[in-house]
């Protein structure tokens, strides 16, 4: 057993955590497997992040303007024309010509890229090769109007018969939602906490058992408490994993900000920090789970198989809010299932990217998972405080929590 610590040991608590934090910091900033598995998250993010804007149908969100003159008796339609080519989603400048002969030269030139001519009842039109589709379509329609004019329907009347059929989208029970982008973000979100909870977990579990394989653990124990130990175990690991994500969204953000080809919403500055705020509760959820479980053995290779549990409860939640999010995303199952702690540090992510979680879904998933994390603390803290020091064959759980020494 360590040796008695002073009565103001007390005191010293913070001290204590953040000489062992900032231990557990060095060590791993100084690593060659962080400075390699960083560059490769980074590279991975800012590529998902590019095929994402470009997975994004139509063009982009600030297409050029599509200049239009109008001659004659055709300058009647310039209202009607602008405002379905506004409904169209295509940006016009329209000008008034002279003559005929005037935006033939100016289309000729590049000055223009439609001239309209003759009556308004029967146009014609010089265009130019590149002339979007859809720019002749609402001259098209315009026409359509000032003939149905002619033959004395009222404004009424021809805004009537050209009312185009309502569309309502409703998503099939059971079937998979399309993989806009937003949902792509959300996969890629998933994806990156799932992995950083999983890695974060093994190198506390690793820490321990090294520690304690290398009688490490015990030379630290005469000086900390096991509480302080773990706690500031977890803190250097878990700030060195925030860091780590902290550089995979700033390339998120970076390469969206560069690449400026649709606006993503899932990756706007609220959306990463409550990425940032899941992934703290999800890792003080998993690696309290891991630290407690690595404290019951005492060799390296052993970790695998106490880890185990934790690794396939944290594997299961992953795959199951995966299943969810693909195929029944707005569910009453899903919603309440995203708020459960085991499955919420990576289902919740995922609906916040794709915009469908509620913001009292987000704060009751977030209270339920910080209250979870607090009972589990108090139980870690204790079995590792009986388990820290124990060598040999691996400890009893049950031993471990009510600090009996197994014959």
């Amino acid at each position: 057993m360590s040796s008695p610590l002073p009565d103001d040991h007390a005191s010293t608590w913070p001290r204590n955590i953040y000489l062992v934090a900032r231990r557990e910091m060095l060590i791993r900033l100084r690593s060659r497997v962080f400075i390699a598995t960083t560059v490769v998250m980074v590279v991975l993010v800012a590529g998902s992040v590019l095929v994402a804007s470009y997975l994004q149908e139509g063009t982009p969100s600030q297409p050029a303007a599509v200049n239009v003159g109008f001659s004659g008796g055709s300058q009647a339609l310039e209202p009607s024309f602008k405002s379905v080519a506004a409904a169209l989603g295509e940006t016009v400048n329209v000008t008034s010509l002279p003559d005929a002969a005037t935006g033939k030269s100016q289309v000729e030139a590049g000055s223009l890229d439609m001239a309209v001519s003759g009556s308004a009842t029967a146009p014609t039109a010089v265009v130019s090769n590149s002339l979007p589709g859809m720019v002749e379509i609402a001259l098209d329609a315009a026409a359509e109007d000032a003939r149905m004019a002619a033959f004395g329907l009222t404004p009424e009347a021809i805004t009537s018969i050209t009312a185009g059929v309502p569309f309502e989208p409703v998503q099939p029970t059971g079937s998979a939602s399309p993989l806009n982008e937003g949902a792509f973000v959300g996969l890629a979100v998933g994806l990156i906490l799932f992995t950083a909870l999983g890695s974060a977990g093994s190198q506390v579990a690793q820490g321990v058992v090294e520690e304690k394989a290398t009688r490490i653990m015990e030379i630290l124990l005469a000086t900390v408490r096991p509480s302080e130990l773990l706690a500031g175990k977890v803190l250097g690991i878990g700030l060195v994993a925030l860091l780590q994500l902290a550089m995979e969204a700033a390339a998120a953000l970076l390469t969206n900000a560069f690449a400026h080809v649709v606006s993503i919403p899932a990756l706007g500055i609220v959306e990463v920090g409550l990425y940032f705020s899941w992934f703290v509760l999800g890792f003080l959820l998993y690696a309290a789970a891991h630290a407690t479980v690595a404290a019951l053995v005492s060799r390296p290779e052993q970790v695998a198989g106490a880890t185990a549990p934790v690794t396939i409860v944290l594997l299961g939640s992953f795959v199951c809010s995966l299943n969810l999010f693909l195929r029944i995303p707005t569910s009453p199952l899903t919603t309440v299932l995203s708020i459960v702690p085991p499955l919420a540090p990576t289902l919740m992510p995922m609906g916040i990217a794709e915009g469908i979680a509620e913001p009292w879904q987000v704060g009751v998933a977030m209270g339920l998972t910080i209250a979870t994390i607090a009972g589990e603390f108090w139980l870690a803290g204790r079995i590792y405080a009986n388990s820290a020091i124990h060598t040999g064959a691996r400890m009893g759980f049950s031993d471990a929590l009510t600090g009996r020494q197994s014959d």
